[in-house]
């Protein structure tokens, strides 16, 4: 009955939502995005998961055996986040438009679940509206929440899991708290950085509530990505992978220069994926406000208490900073707390005036424009060899004895799977000693997809056998 009653409350609010939601998805070009294949920023990283996902589907491995196309380890073997998406999606036809396709409703869902978090604080359903939709306006959200990658999915399930856990964490009831703390747990699996909202709730518990078996009950769940991790290290030493990154890399590591080049990027340089620009200096400038303001305790101890447990975060993951802006994903979190407490400010003070709240809602389709641009730019930069993804690729491979049990050396590529992933075999590329590889005779066939590589002087021993070409890609035979 009081799930009824809730949804009915909410009603018209949600209804607006998913058309809101719809209808941007659609000026995001979603549909579209959906059908493409790794590309634009990072597609290093885009490459390295749809390889997994593609190892699955065509080597028909089991779950607990996840494996890319680089040979860096034993026959590719290696592990990092939960690969539950990646073997879902490998079942299907398309692997790639299934796996965009399930991380974006999870990405979708999670924006759903911001505006729950706001109404929680906010009581207000026109402003909890407004905070949904402009984190839907964030271009490193919106890029990578339609993407490969996992970071804003597993974002997302934490802010399905604030969600439920606001809602019930003052009852003390079991079930509900479990359910919030699996999303806090399954967040947590697919991006090991996200197990910080169990570090943030658990301040939160003990500074609004008094501690009892019922609020601790759901902390073992914390078990789970544990275990997985303790599996995926195990299983990458097993295999002498080198590559999976399953550690920190704390600024005590780090000089002067990249410490400051981290502060550059975050600060600077890589700013305008956070919202438009004018917005970042509204958000700082009202921040200040917020701190003047006295706030409800419970919010003050989530904006104040998720400000530490990021900044803990970012010192811990300090050098990944420098080149991978997908690692600001986790920050967003105290980000909506901190809008959310803005909003609740702006709400003293222009509750009834209709024509703040015009402003504020123009002021969000210049966000939304901004946000297609700059994903737009995002997806072309950089962009990917269509030739060695084509079906006749495949056939041009096949007709030459290049079957998937063959090895192969891409070149060029400084990645460890993009162009691997796009022939479909196992090998290697530049991100490995390939000369050695050459040497070493590890590799039945060397691949160049562009005739500039073949005029470096080490490479010209072992260009004697040449046995065709397609579009500019020469194929040599090495054994």
């Amino acid at each position: 009955m009081l799930y009824f009653y809730f949804v009915k409350q909410h009603q018209v609010a949600i209804i607006i939502l998913l058309i809101a939601i719809i209808g941007i998805s659609f000026f995001y070009q979603f549909p579209i995005m959906l059908e493409l294949q790794p590309q634009g920023a990072h597609i290093w990283r885009q490459s390295d998961c749809m390889a997994m996902t593609q190892n699955y589907q065509q080597f028909h491995l089991s779950f607990l055996q996840p494996a890319t196309y680089n040979l860096q380890s034993t026959n590719g073997n290696v592990a990092g986040e939960f690969p539950v998406f990646y073997f879902i999606a490998a079942q299907f036809k398309n692997a790639s438009f299934a796996l965009r396709l399930i991380h974006t409703i999870i990405f979708l869902a999670g924006i759903f679940a911001t505006y729950f978090i706001a109404f929680y604080f906010l009581q207000r359903r026109l402003l909890s509206l407004f905070c949904a939709v402009l984190m839907f306006t964030s271009p490193l959200l919106v890029f990578y929440g339609n993407n490969f990658l996992s970071d804003v999915p597993a974002l997302s399930f934490a802010f399905i899991g604030w969600a439920i856990f606001l809602h019930h964490y003052k009852n003390e009831k079991i079930f509900g708290l479990v359910i919030a703390f699996f999303c806090f747990a399954f967040a947590a699996l697919l991006k090991a950085s996200e197990a910080i909202h169990f570090a943030i709730a658990f301040i939160f518990i003990l500074r609004i509530r008094r501690l009892n078996i019922n609020l601790l009950i759901p902390y073992t769940l914390l078990l789970i990505p544990l275990f997985w991790y303790l599996f995926a290290k195990s299983y990458n030493k097993s295999n002498h992978d080198t590559y999976y990154f399953l550690s920190v890399f704390p600024i005590w590591k780090l000089s002067l220069h990249d410490i400051g080049l981290v502060i550059w990027r975050m600060v600077v340089s890589n700013s305008r994926y956070y919202f438009w620009l004018p917005t970042n200096i509204l958000f700082i400038i009202s921040v200040y406000f917020l701190i003047r303001k006295r706030m409800e305790n419970e919010l003050t101890v989530l904006i104040t208490s998720g400000f530490i447990i990021s900044a803990i975060y970012l010192v811990l993951f300090y050098q990944k900073m420098i080149a991978h802006e997908y690692y600001y994903v986790p920050f967003f979190m105290t980000v909506l707390f901190c809008v959310i407490g803005i909003l609740k400010v702006y709400n003293t003070y222009h509750a009834e005036n209709v024509f703040a709240h015009t402003f504020a809602y123009l002021f969000l389709v210049i966000n939304i424009m901004y946000c297609k641009k700059t994903v737009a730019e995002k997806l072309t930069v950089p962009l990917y060899n269509g030739y060695l993804s084509s079906n006749e690729m495949q056939l041009f491979l096949e007709k030459n004895g290049i079957t998937k049990d063959k090895s192969i050396i891409s070149l060029p590529d400084d990645t460890p799977n993009k162009t691997l992933y796009q022939l479909k075999r196992k090998g290697y590329t530049e991100f490995n000693n390939y000369i050695d590889v050459l040497k070493n005779k590890k590799a039945d066939y060397l691949i160049i997809g562009y005739k500039d590589v073949e005029n470096r002087e080490e490479l010209k021993p072992y260009l004697t056998n040449k046995i065709d070409s397609f579009h500019d890609i020469s194929i040599y035979k090495l054994r």
